[in-house]
């Protein structure tokens, strides 16, 4: 089998067609009459059919018509790609324009029609300059499938019911949208050729089981009605915002998937990784621009191309940090290693790999301390007066917060005689061997030795068994070290070596 290959234009990818495959026909030795875009001061010329003008039909609710911001750049859109007027909210309904956004109708945002065409138009026009692409966009916001079906009147039952806020909407497409997207679509039937039918929808008609079934009654009829063969009219049905990243009604993509068990030639539209809007409804700015591609991407698969996907990029992270990180979304407080997958607007995964290292402050409560007038603190060297907590930061090895704190208090209970009175002695200081300390003996049996780093580290702790201890500090680090004594009322005495 002969392979052609071509570019997809900005996206930059290949796509592979079959020789035998339907390829868009160019006409290379006739002029075809191009649809004419409409303005507001000029009426449109009939135009003859041109069997290089695709057309595509699109419905559903607010997604498809479109929630993301318009930019400049969205804007800027080739004259090759035309939108018809579906209602008259700014111009003559039925009447083609330049697909300028909003598509639907006034008022509405970016949706995944604008980018669909986009790609279109970018990938096929290199080597058929004649494609013209043509969108009908009907969609009402919040609405329920029944709007679409007119089987014993059902969507205007719906209507009758429906929230005031979306009456004007209706009423915007003549109180009857699939009416007008029927109507809509035998006027383009006058210039060109309807290849595709697009569906956004299924919001509000969450996880029920039934939704497969009446959306291939309506492209059933829609079929019937415009004289389409579906063979040649691919039926592409779009994922909503997923459960993966938050979508609300991420649960009827199950639903979603039975669609082409139902219609033979149906195609889902994959959603994944796309982000969602704080409502989790609808898709970010950009998921619609992707979005859009997709649809279009998926439209050429159903007529034989073969596309390759461009391969996802990975960048890798280091990141050390104290006690927490917040990444994505999610808040971590242990080393590990953390994915996010980003899409990027030409459909390529931008994977970032985040390699997290935890490291934990280190936070230490000293005894507390009770005295009489005032306090000397020798972990860092203040004199205090008044009761309270007392609190020393400085860093650790790791860069952390190293926190020592003391509850203070400062009292009129006098220390007791023989501890405040008897000599107690550290030798030698500086140490390097061992460390001996002489005491009086009331604090023999009943009294307590504790030792800190300057930073707070408990590093040793004894009861006194004699009048002079002996303590091995030669493993010990090169430090300030302070020496806490009580006697068995808790009188404090408090003192310094050097290691």
């Amino acid at each position: 089998m002969k392979i052609k290959h071509y570019i997809l234009g900005a996206s930059a990818m290949f796509i592979a067609v079959a020789a035998n495959a339907q390829e868009p026909a160019v006409a290379a030795d006739t002029v075809a009459q191009e649809p004419v875009v409409a303005d507001s001061t000029a009426q449109e010329p009939t135009v003859a059919v041109d069997s290089n003008f695709y057309i595509f039909l699109c419905f559903g609710q607010s997604n498809m018509e479109g929630q993301g911001s318009i930019t400049a750049a969205d804007r800027n859109v080739d004259e090759r790609f035309l939108a018809m007027r579906t209602t008259t909210c700014d111009g003559d309904l039925y009447s083609w324009r330049k697909a300028v956004p909003p598509l639907a109708r006034c008022g509405v945002g970016l949706g995944p029609v604008d980018y669909f065409g986009r790609l279109l138009i970018d990938s096929l026009a290199p080597y058929n300059p004649n494609i013209r692409i043509g969108v009908v966009d009907v969609a009402v916001a919040g609405c329920d499938i029944q709007l679409f079906e007119t089987v014993n009147d059902a969507d205007l039952k719906y209507q009758k019911t429906a929230a005031d806020w979306m009456q004007g909407m209706i009423e915007a497409y003549g109180g009857r949208p699939y009416q007008r997207l029927v109507d809509a679509a035998r006027e383009a039937q006058k210039s060109g050729v309807i290849k595709g039918i697009l569906l956004h929808q299924g919001e509000t008609n969450n996880g029920q089981e039934t939704w497969p079934g009446r959306v291939a009654a309506i492209y059933d009829s829609l079929v019937s009605q415009l004289n389409l063969n579906p063979a040649e009219v691919p039926l592409l049905v779009g994922e909503t915002v997923t459960s993966e990243v938050g979508g609300a009604c991420g649960w009827h993509n199950n639903v979603v998937a039975q669609v082409p068990n139902v219609v033979k030639n149906a195609y889902v539209v994959s959603a994944k990784n796309l982000k969602g809007k704080s409502d989790n409804l609808h898709f970010t700015d950009n998921s619609y621009r992707v979005l859009g591609k997709r649809y279009a991407k998926q439209w050429m698969r159903s007529i034989g191309m073969t596309i390759n996907e461009l391969p996802d990029t990975v960048v890798e992270v280091e990141k050390t940090v104290c006690d927490k990180y917040t990444f994505n979304g999610k808040t971590y407080t242990k080393t590990q290693q953390v994915k996010k997958t980003d899409v990027l607007v030409n459909d390529q995964n931008k994977i970032t790999v985040l390699n997290l290292t935890v490291n934990k402050s280190a936070k230490t409560k000293l005894d507390p301390v009770t005295v009489e007038g005032a306090y000397t603190w020798p972990v860092d060297g203040k004199t205090y007066t008044e009761s309270q907590t007392l609190t020393y930061k400085t860093k650790t090895v790791n860069g952390c917060d190293s926190i020592v704190t003391c509850v203070l208090t400062v009292g009129t209970t006098a220390i007791g005689d023989e501890l405040a009175n008897e000599r107690i002695t550290l030798y030698p200081n500086p140490a390097t061997d061992v460390l001996n300390i002489s005491v009086p003996a009331c604090a023999v049996g009943s009294g307590k030795i504790v030792i800190y780093t300057a930073s707070g580290f408990e590093v040793f702790s004894s009861n006194f068994i004699s009048e002079l201890e002996t303590i091995d500090v030669a493993n010990w680090n090169s430090d300030v070290y302070i020496v806490q004594i009580t006697d068995a009322d808790g009188n404090l005495w408090t003192g310094k070596f050097v290691k």
